[in-house]
């Protein structure tokens, strides 16, 4: 398989060959892996680098590159890692809105635990709310873009917001003074 170019590879990776994948990662996992690596974490880095593979079998068979192999790859590499960043913007706003102060004392334990009531709060919302404030933290919609999903006003989308982080700031205190 080593004498085999990308194109060729590409092909028998079409035709379902597991070799021409297993060379196409052999070829290029450690140098995806290094350029994430620099820019995230180890853990991020295997993890980007597996979901890009992970991609590449499961699409195998409408993959059809204009470009070379390489490229492709570093190219869905970069967009993995600027979703990763957008990912970990809106876990930081979500947490500035849900303690204002920014003031978060407390060790890795406390975070973990803090995080548990943050998901159990969310798990009690009423489905609706739970969707919306969903669409709204983790993918990154604007009310606006909700509302038109959901078929919804966007007045009812905000108030959704406003009391889901209400609900969270509820749990938050409870669980603060529970300590």
């Amino acid at each position: 398989m080593k004498n085999y170019s990308d194109v060729q590879l590409l092909k028998m990776l079409r035709e379902d060959s597991e070799q021409a994948f297993r060379e196409i990662y052999d070829r290029y996992w450690k140098v995806l892996y290094e350029t994430a690596f620099r820019k995230t974490t180890a853990d991020d880095a295997c993890d980007l680098v597996q979901d890009i593979f992970l991609y590449l079998w499961k699409n195998r068979h409408t993959i059809f590159l204009e470009v070379q192999l390489n490229t492709y790859l570093q190219a869905a590499l970069r967009h993995k890692i600027i979703d990763l960043y957008r990912l970990r913007s809106v876990r930081e706003r979500y947490y500035a809105q849900i303690f204002p102060s920014g003031a978060l004392s407390g060790n890795e334990y406390e975070l973990k635990e803090l995080n548990q009531v943050i998901r159990s709060a969310i798990n009690r919302m009423p489905s609706r709310m739970r969707e919306i404030f969903l669409l709204n933290r983790d993918g990154d919609l604007p009310s606006a873009a909700i509302a038109e999903k959901l078929s919804l006003s966007d007045q009812t989308i905000r108030n959704q917001i406003s009391t889901a982080i209400q609900r969270i700031r509820l749990a938050v205190d409870h669980y603060q003074r529970s300590k």
